[in-house]
C-alpha cells in the first residue's frame, strides 16, 4: 500500500504533491482541525483499551479527548473504552462488518495481526515522515518508532507506551515473615515459600488475569517461548525449567501463589497485594494509583533477579495507537494520533500501564513525584526488559494471535493448579507452533 495521506500540520513537506492532495481534500469538503462551522465538522470513532484503573484512567483519557476537540474544533472524537475480554475478536468482528473504528489503541502486536489477517491498517508513513522532517522523531526513544514498521516499510502504528513488567514487594510482609529481599530467582521462590509458611493467610505471590508471568519467566531464565528462528520453544529444556519453576509455587507445589490466581483478574491480584495479603506482585511502573497511601509507604521495587547464569532479564510490551483503512478521514486520524502521542503525560499519571516512549514526556518533572515510577522504569526497562520474541530476530504477525488467544493463559493456569507441566507445555507448544506456521 502506498503512502497516500497528508497530515495537515506538515508545513515542512509542502511539495506540489502534498499541496495538491490538500487542495483536493478541501474541495471535497472534508473538515480538518482548522475547519469552521459545525456543518463541516468531521467525527471520528476512537476505541481505547482499559489501560489503567477504572476510577482514574477513563477520566484522564476523556479529558485528553476533550482537550483535542478544543484545540481542533473541526474534529469531533467519540471516545469508547473497550474491555480486554475477547479484545481481538472485538476488532476482527468490527472489521468484518465494515464497522471498524477510525482509530484505536490495542494489543501490543495488534497492528501486525490485523494487517496480515485483513489488510485493515492505515499506514502512517506520512505522519512519520512529517516527524522526521520537523524533528519530532528525535523525541522518541531510539529505535522505538520502527517497532511497528512492517517488512513492506509501512508504519502500522505509533508506539504510545512501553509496558514494562515489574516485580514489587511489601517490606512489611517480608519483615513479619522474617524473610530477606531476594536477589536471585532461587531466593525468590524460597522467599515466597517462607512467607506463606510463616503467615498462612498471606501468599508469596498475588497473580491473576494475564499470562505475563509465563511470558516473563522463560526470558528471565535466559530462554523464552521462541527460538532464534521464531519457532515455538515451550518444550526446550530452559523454557520447560522456567515453567516448572512457576509450577513449583502453585497448588501442585508449595502453594505460595494465591489459589484464586486461576480465576482472578489482574486488578483483583493487585488489590490482594494492596491489602497486604501477598508479598510480591508483577505490574507496571504506574502501579501507584492502584495502591493505598498506607501501601505506598511499604511497597518497593524488587531489583531484577539473577538467573542461574547470573543474567538479569525481564519483559516489556510496546503498545501502539493505529488507524484503520476503513476510515473516511485519514488526515484527521493522523492529526489525532499526532496529538495523542504528544500529550500522553496525564494518561500515565492517571495510572496507564507503562512509560512513554517520548523523551519529552518521560523526563517531565511531574514523574519525579510519582511513587515507584522512576525506579521501576529504570530498573526493569531495556536492556533488562526484553520483547516477547526475545530470541527471535524480529517480531511477526502470529504474535498478535498468541497474545490474544487463551493458550498461554490456559498454560499459566495449568501451572498454578498443579497439572502435569510437561503435558501442558506440549499442548501449548503444538498450538503456538500452529499459530506461527499459519502466519508464515
Amino acid at each position: 500500500m502506498g503512502t497516500r495521506h497528508v497530515l495537515r500540520r506538515t508545513f515542512g513537506l509542502t511539495t506540489v504533491v502534498a499541496l495538491g492532495v490538500l487542495g483536493l481534500t478541501a474541495c471535497s469538503g472534508a473538515a480538518g482541525p482548522d475547519s469552521g462551522g459545525a456543518s463541516d465538522q468531521v467525527t471520528i470513532e476512537f476505541w481505547d483499551m482499559q489501560w489503567g484503573p477504572a476510577d482514574t484512567y477513563p477520566a484522564a483519557a476523556q479529558a485528553l479527548v476533550d482537550q483535542f476537540e478544543s484545540e481542533n474544533p473541526g474534529i469531533k472524537v467519540n471516545y469508547t473504552g473497550k474491555s480486554w475480554d475477547n479484545w481481538y475478536q472485538t476488532f476482527t468482528q468490527a472489521i468484518g462488518a465494515n464497522a471498524a473504528p477510525d482509530v484505536s489503541t490495542g494489543g501490543g502486536f495488534q497492528p501486525f495481526g490485523l494487517q496480515q489477517d485483513a489488510n485493515a491498517i492505515l499506514p502512517l508513513n506520512d505522519l512519520v515522515a512529517t516527524w522526521e522532517a520537523d524533528g519530532t522523531a528525535a523525541d522518541f526513544t531510539p529505535g522505538i518508532l520502527d517497532f511497528y514498521k512492517d517488512d513492506n516499510g509501512n508504519y502500522l502504528a505509533i508506539p504510545w507506551a512501553t509496558d514494562i513488567r515489574v516485580w514489587f514487594y511489601r517490606t512489611d510482609v517480608l519483615d513479619a515473615a522474617g524473610v530477606s529481599v531476594p536477589t536471585t530467582w532461587d531466593e525468590f521462590a524460597a522467599a515466597c515459600d517462607a512467607v506463606h509458611t510463616a503467615l498462612p493467610d498471606v501468599y508469596g505471590v498475588a497473580d491473576g488475569g494475564t499470562p505475563h508471568w509465563t511470558f516473563d519467566q522463560g526470558i528471565a531464565m535466559g530462554a523464552g517461548m521462541f527460538d532464534e528462528n521464531g519457532d515455538a520453544a515451550l518444550t526446550s529444556p530452559k523454557e520447560l525449567a522456567a515453567l516448572k519453576y512457576i509450577a513449583s509455587m502453585g497448588q501442585g507445589g508449595s502453594g505460595c501463589i494465591n489459589p484464586t490466581a486461576t480465576t482472578f483478574s489482574q486488578d483483583e491480584a493487585i488489590e490482594m497485594f494492596n491489602q497486604g495479603e501477598a508479598a510480591f506482585v508483577m505490574d507496571s511502573p504506574s502501579i501507584a494509583p492502584r495502591l493505598s497511601e498506607e501501601s505506598l509507604g511499604v511497597v518497593k521495587v524488587l531489583p531484577p533477579l539473577a538467573n542461574a547464569e547470573g543474567g538479569k532479564f525481564g519483559l516489556y510490551f510496546v503498545n501502539g495507537i493505529m488507524g484503520y483503512e476503513q476510515t473516511e478521514h485519514p488526515e484527521e486520524v493522523m492529526t489525532f494520533i499526532d496529538f495523542w502521542s504528544e500529550h500522553g503525560k496525564d494518561l500515565f499519571l492517571g495510572g496507564a500501564s507503562g512509560v512513554s516512549p517520548r523523551i519529552s514526556i518521560d523526563t517531565d518533572p511531574a514523574f519525579d513525584a510519582a511513587p515507584l515510577y522512576r525506579e521501576a522504569a529504570s530498573m526493569w526497562g531495556a536492556p533488562v526488559g526484553q520483547p516477547l520474541f526475545a530470541k527471535a530476530p524480529y517480531g511477526f504477525a502470529a504474535l498478535n494471535t498468541i497474545d490474544g488467544d487463551s493458550t498461554m493463559l490456559d498454560l499459566e493456569r495449568a501451572l498454578f493448579s498443579g497439572e502435569d507441566v510437561e503435558q501442558a507445555a506440549a499442548a501449548a507448544q503444538e498450538k503456538v507452533q500452529g499459530f506461527v506456521d499459519e502466519g508464515r
